[in-house]
């Protein structure tokens, strides 16, 4: 997340956050079905830094990187773990998939979306987001 924070700040973009998980089946059907669209694609690709946070990483971290969560009091030793974190802690959030559009300090400019298939809804989402970013 910080290094995508980092990259927008460089490109001038906003960031397009996918909580997502490697066995999320809804997660795949929405890249499959809706980030496919044409429409969909090319926003996503020209207009935003995308990062993906897999909640369900099991890659530990180094253990200067562990750290006690605010929210269930549980210290924190995997990639999936501080990702969950950040997105429960952050955006109130503890399901996949689940998009934020956010600033260069990762703050919301929009209302994020979950699981819908419709790709007409989805470009209006990211057409909101950018449109807030630039008006910032």
């Amino acid at each position: 997340l910080q290094q995508a924070l980092e990259n927008a700040r460089k490109t001038n973009k906003p960031v397009f956050i996918d909580f997502t998980g490697h066995g999320c089946v809804n997660c795949r059907e929405m890249e499959a079905r809706v980030w496919s669209h044409p429409d969909v694609l090319s926003r996503l690709k020209k207009d935003f830094v995308i990062v993906a946070l897999y909640v369900d990483d099991k890659t530990k971290l180094p253990e200067s990187e562990w750290y006690t969560s605010s929210f269930d009091q549980r210290v924190k030793k995997t990639i999936g773990a501080r990702n969950g974190d950040i997105q429960i802690t952050r955006y109130n959030n503890n399901a996949q998939p689940y998009y934020c559009i956010v600033d260069h300090d990762g703050n919301l400019l929009v209302q994020p979306v979950d699981y819908d298939l419709d790709p007409i809804r989805f470009v209006s989402f990211l057409d909101e987001g950018r449109k807030a970013f630039e008006s910032k």
